[in-house]
């Protein structure tokens, strides 16, 4: 397999869901808690989109060292390491469920992100 079909479409993905963070981290906010008390409406939009940059941060770098990294054992390895990340970012989310700070689970990351992680190690592995 070329470690390309992997390591892209998990970059795209990613950056995708960044991008929405950071334009609209408001409504985006609505959506994952509902409404948001007045006094904390700009504060957790700040929180979301710098967890947007968190997530777009990984995105970029699987798209500038998926296209310049020459295939082998390097994209191999970049597959693994985006892998580690996404599974580090849906562990924390099903930690903060577990802790109670969030009241409903929202479905698009219980799908998103394990697709994700399985995608990168099947680009890995085969």
């Amino acid at each position: 397999m070329n470690d390309l079909y992997a390591i892209i479409p998990s970059s795209v993905i990613i950056l995708l869901i960044a991008i929405r963070k950071i334009m609209i981290p408001i409504k985006f906010n609505e959506e994952v808690f509902g409404k948001i008390h007045p006094d904390e409406v700009h504060n957790s939009a700040a929180m979301r989109m710098l967890v947007g940059a968190g997530f777009g941060s990984v995105g970029l770098m699987g798209l500038i060292l998926g296209y310049t990294l020459e295939s082998g054992e390097a994209t191999e390895y970049l597959l693994y390491a985006m892998a580690a990340a996404f599974t580090f970012i849906f562990g924390t989310l099903l930690f903060s469920k577990q802790r109670g700070y969030l009241h409903e689970m929202p479905t698009p990351p219980l799908v998103v992100f394990p697709l994700l992680i399985i995608l990168c190690l099947a680009g890995a592995l085969i």
